[in-house]
């Protein structure tokens, strides 16, 4: 049986950036299972996985164009200190939530603290980063 656009996959996967250290991880114990076609994987992994069989191993690379996108200087924002509430343990390189008038949350990093402004940066921590899949098939259903 191999993989198909309407078949529920159960697999595992570790997530490397190109110097090799993981970022993410899914094992054994906690698979991951997706119904391909409904827009649960990112399209170019799911492409991937079509016409795989149980126990079917595959490295798949991806640029940042098929995942969080290129790193982007403008996401990064000074804002005023005393236009953001900060909690006092904030400490530079955390990450913040931050909601705007619409209350659409963000999520940032701080990059630096001072008594004028917060530098925070809103890139998604694994933009610009070329990401390989090591993906296995455990079952298709």
């Amino acid at each position: 049986m191999t993989v198909k656009n309407d078949s529920t996959v159960t697999f595992i996967y570790t997530v490397t950036l190109e110097d090799g250290t993981v970022v993410d991880a899914v094992t054994h114990e906690e698979p991951l299972t997706a119904e391909m076609g409904q827009n649960q994987l990112l399209p170019v992994l799911e492409e991937q996985i079509l016409g795989m069989s149980i126990g079917d191993k595959k490295d798949v690379v991806l640029s940042p164009d098929d995942t969080f996108g290129p790193y982007n200087e403008s996401l990064i924002t000074e804002i005023p200190r005393e236009e953001i509430q900060l909690d006092p343990s904030i400490k530079e390189n955390m990450y913040i939530d931050l909601e705007d008038e619409q209350n659409n949350l963000y999520r940032g990093k701080v990059l630096e603290l001072t008594d004028e402004y917060v530098k925070i940066d809103f890139n998604h921590p694994l933009a610009g980063q070329t990401l390989t899949y090591s993906i296995e098939i455990i079952d298709i259903k």
